[in-house]
């Protein structure tokens, strides 16, 4: 009987564990010992980190593309109950319950947007998911049909400075034109609010790179707004923890991911955020065969403390680790210790304008539009899998370039 691995998961750390995981059968020669199995909500890798785009278009890739050629078993489903100790996992799908059986298993469930328990947060919109971001634009849509001629329709509020945040708030008038020329309407004048809890926008970069942040933001002509929060939602407008009332009919929240909650059917220690720690090999120490990748996994990069954050960057490469070790495992190979000490930001600031940092006081490398020349680089081309199989089943071996290194 061939051993079942299975993975939870199709994001970039669930697509790269299945192609490293036959890529490495291969190398050992047991693909035909070994069945791979992969759930997934839906049929696609989604581009994640490019949801906040102008548009859409091509932001999915096809699974089925990469994994029937590859013979990768794979189950449109919802995974909602995980028993660790019988290696079982029961699966939703559109024609029933699955239970699934394991002799190893890699969870790479990914994260969800932080449940905010404010109310009307329903009314909120976000760009975390792919249905998420198409609704944003059905809604934005819906307003230039009526020429954004409801009161607050010409007032964005993106609530958040992170990355996603930061993203938002510099495309948002772009995305806003554009939409509003395909319903042949004039361009308009739109007013964009960013609000932060913090006192400072941005207080996470380094203190050249905060600064050319809020530069940025002021040329944009975007209302700063710090040391508020969201504290109530209608379809009419936010009200902020200061008691004001800001009127708008889209309000777009970016306050931050925790991990599956999936993470909490297995013992071991968490960290904030819902994230399992995880050994240098990925694996949770009370299970022998139970690896944790990509948004679900916490793991020490250096002896900082520095840990791996929830970033494609990350989870592309925990991915191919992911694969590698769990088929070294169930053949009783060695494990290769997971290494990445490295790390870059890359952020769009909207329209000829980019910033990239380097290492983790996040120094300001490149901004403008060399900054965005990386960032644009980076998100169309660098974290797509190839497009030939072969050559994506190559690139699952787990092996870091210098990121910060190649990219100045």
């Amino acid at each position: 009987m061939k051993k079942q691995l299975l993975i939870i998961g199709g994001g970039f750390a669930g697509f790269w564990s299945a192609l490293s995981a036959i890529r490495q059968s291969r190398e050992l020669q047991k693909e035909d010992e070994l069945e791979v199995t992969l759930v997934n909500m839906d049929e696609y890798l989604t581009i994640r980190p490019r949801l906040y785009e102008v548009s859409l278009e091509g932001l999915r890739v096809e699974l089925k593309k990469y994994f029937k050629p590859l013979n990768i078993k794979f189950i449109i489903g919802k995974a909602e109950i995980i028993n660790p100790e019988q290696n079982l996992v029961t699966v939703a799908t559109n024609s029933g319950a699955l239970s699934l059986s394991y002799d190893y298993l890699i969870l790479s469930s990914g994260s969800v947007l932080k449940a905010i328990n404010i109310p009307g947060i329903e009314n909120t919109f976000n760009v975390d998911t792919f249905n998420g971001a198409q609704r944003l634009e059905d809604h934005l849509s819906q307003l230039a049909s009526k020429n954004f001629e409801d009161d607050g329709a010409t007032t964005f509020v993106i609530a958040g400075s992170g990355l996603t945040g930061l993203e938002v708030v510099t495309v948002i008038k772009e995305k806003a034109l554009k939409i509003l020329g395909e319903h042949g309407q004039d361009p308009i004048d739109f007013k964009v609010v960013l609000i932060e809890k913090a006192e400072k926008v941005g207080n996470y970069y380094s203190t050249e790179a905060q600064d050319y942040v809020i530069k940025t933001l002021e040329s944009k002509d975007v209302t700063i707004v710090t040391g508020v929060s969201l504290a109530g939602v209608t379809s009419k407008g936010a009200t902020l923890s200061d008691g004001t009332f800001i009127p708008s009919q889209t309000i777009i929240s970016t306050v931050g991911l925790v991990a599956s909650s999936l993470c909490n059917f297995f013992k071991g220690e968490k960290d904030k955020l819902g994230r399992l720690h995880v050994n240098k090999y990925l694996q949770l120490e009370a299970y022998d065969n139970v690896i944790a990748a990509g948004d679900v996994a916490n793991i020490p990069t250096d002896d900082k403390g520095n840990s791996s954050l929830m970033a494609c960057q990350f989870s592309m490469f925990l991915g191919k680790w992911a694969g590698h070790n769990a088929v070294n495992s169930l053949f009783s190979q060695p494990l290769k210790p997971y290494n990445y000490t490295d790390y870059v930001t890359c952020v769009d600031l909207g329209q000829e304008d980019g910033m990239l940092t380097t290492g983790w006081e996040r120094a300001l490398a490149f901004s403008g539009i060399e900054g965005k020349n990386i960032k644009m680089e980076v998100t169309t081309k660098l974290i797509y899998p190839a497009d030939d199989v072969d050559t994506a089943l190559t690139d699952s071996y787990p092996e870091v370039p210098n990121v910060s290194q190649n990219a100045v």
